[in-house]
C-alpha cells in the first residue's frame, strides 16, 4: 500500500479550499445557533437548493426560538409546507419549547442530542459550529469522500467501517475551526468528490486519497454498496371533489405512515391498481356518504424514501350522509374521518404536501381552472 499524506497534514489545504470555493448559502452567513438549528433540521432530508428557497421565510415568520416555541404547531407545519417530512417540523417545534423552557442553548454534542429529532450527525454538526467542539460528522457526502480517501472495502453503514470513517474525519478537523472543517468535508462531497464524476484534480484531499493515488483503483468504485432495501410499491385512489372555489380535504391521522397529519384529498389504499373499479365503495367505507368517480383517472407517481406510491386520481362527486344539525353547520358526520371544505385562498396556510398540488395539476383541477362543481 502506498505511503500517503496523513489526514492531519491536509487540514490547512481543506480549509483553504473551503474559504475559496464554498457556496454562498444563507445559513453560512450567520453565527446564531437558533438560525443554524433551523437550517440543519431543514437540511436533514431536503436538498440545499430547496431549503435555500424556504429558509429565510421561515425565519421571518419565527425569528427567535421563543417565537417558534409559542406558535401553534399547525402554523409551524404550514410554514414548513413544501419541505416534506413534516415530522421534522414537529420535532423542531418541540425542541424550541424545550430550549425556551431551559432558557439556554446546549453546550455540547451530547446536550444537542437530547433534543427531539437530533441524532448523531446533526448534534455533531451543531456542536462543532455553535460550541467549537471537535465533533466529526458523517453524512452521505462525507461517507463517500472518506471511503475513497481510505479506499475502504466495507459498506460505510457497517459499524466497523463507520468507526474508521469517523476516526479519519476527526483527524481532518482543525480544532480552531471544527465547524468549518465539517462543512468543508461535506462541500468537497457536493462539489468535487461527486458520485459518478469525481474531479480528483481539484480535490484538496487528493494527495492523501488512496482511491485516487493507488494504481489500478477507480475512485468511482467507492464507497462499496451494501444490501439495498427492497422498494415498496403502494397503490392508491384519490378523489378530487370541488364545489365552486372550494376543495374537499381531510386530515390524515398523526400516526399514518405517510403524509402523517397532512391535509390531503380523500384517498384510499388499494391492494393493486386493478381494484380501481371499486373505489366508490372504498371511499364510502372510509369517509361515509355516497361517491361517484369519473372513469378518466390519471396516474400520479410519488416517491417517499423506499416507497413508491402509484396514485390514480380523478374528479369525483360526494353526497354526505349527515344529521340536519350537521347539514346546517356544513360538517361531515361526526363518526367519519373529518372532511372539510377549504377555499383555494385558505389552502396555502394549511400543512399539506407536494402530492396535493401535483395531483391537482395532473387532474387539471388547480385553482386556475374553471370551477368544477362536483360536491353537494
Amino acid at each position: 500500500m502506498l505511503q500517503l499524506v496523513e489526514p492531519e497534514e491536509l487540514r490547512g489545504a481543506l480549509l483553504a479550499w473551503f474559504d475559496r470555493c464554498r457556496r454562498d448559502l444563507p445559513w453560512r452567513r450567520t453565527e446564531d445557533p437558533y438560525e443554524i438549528l433551523v437550517a440543519e433540521i431543514m437540511l436533514q432530508q431536503t436538498r440545499s437548493e430547496v431549503v435555500a428557497t424556504r429558509y429565510q421565510g421561515f425565519l421571518d415568520r419565527f425569528p427567535r426560538v421563543d417565537d417558534l416555541a409559542e406558535a401553534p404547531v399547525d402554523s409551524v407545519e404550514a410554514a414548513w409546507s413544501g419541505l416534506g417530512y413534516y415530522r421534522r417540523a414537529r420535532n423542531l417545534h418541540r425542541a424550541a419549547r424545550i430550549l425556551a423552557e431551559r432558557g439556554r442553548l446546549p453546550a455540547s454534542a451530547a446536550e444537542w442530542a437530547e433534543l427531539p429529532g437530533i441524532g448523531a450527525y446533526t448534534s455533531a454538526l451543531l456542536a462543532s459550529r455553535c460550541c467549537g467542539e471537535s465533533s466529526p460528522v458523517l453524512d452521505g457526502n462525507v461517507e463517500r469522500v472518506l471511503s475513497r480517501f481510505l479506499a475502504s472495502g466495507e459498506p460505510p453503514r457497517r459499524a466497523a467501517a463507520r468507526r474508521k470513517l469517523l476516526a479519519t474525519a476527526a483527524r481532518l478537523l482543525d480544532p480552531s475551526r471544527p465547524g468549518d472543517s465539517n462543512q468543508a468535508l461535506m462541500e468537497v462531497g457536493s462539489l468535487v468528490c461527486r458520485r459518478g464524476k469525481p474531479d480528483c484534480g481539484a480535490c484538496p484531499l487528493a494527495p492523501g486519497c488512496r482511491a485516487f493515488r493507488s494504481p489500478g483503483l477507480d475512485p468511482r468504485a467507492f464507497p462499496v454498496a451494501g444490501p439495498r432495501r427492497a422498494r415498496e410499491v403502494r397503490h392508491c385512489f384519490t378523489a378530487v371533489v370541488r364545489r365552486g372555489d372550494e376543495l374537499l380535504l381531510h386530515r390524515r391521522p398523526g400516526d399514518a405512515d405517510w403524509l402523517a397529519g397532512r391535509w390531503h384529498l380523500p384517498t384510499v389504499e388499494l391492494a393493486s391498481g386493478d381494484e380501481s373499479a371499486r373505489v366508490a365503495e372504498a371511499l364510502g367505507r372510509e369517509y361515509g356518504g355516497s361517491w361517484e368517480c369519473d372513469e378518466r383517472a390519471v396516474l400520479v407517481r410519488h416517491a417517499v424514501t423506499y416507497r413508491e406510491f402509484l396514485v390514480r386520481a380523478a374528479v369525483a362527486r360526494w353526497r354526505p350522509e349527515r344529521t340536519p344539525e350537521e347539514t346546517a353547520a356544513n360538517q361531515a358526520p361526526v363518526d367519519q374521518p373529518s372532511l372539510v371544505w377549504f377555499r383555494d385562498s385558505e389552502i396555502d396556510g394549511l400543512p399539506t404536501s407536494s402530492l396535493l398540488r401535483k395531483t391537482l395539476d395532473s387532474v387539471g383541477a388547480n385553482r386556475a381552472d374553471p370551477p368544477i362543481h362536483s360536491g353537494p
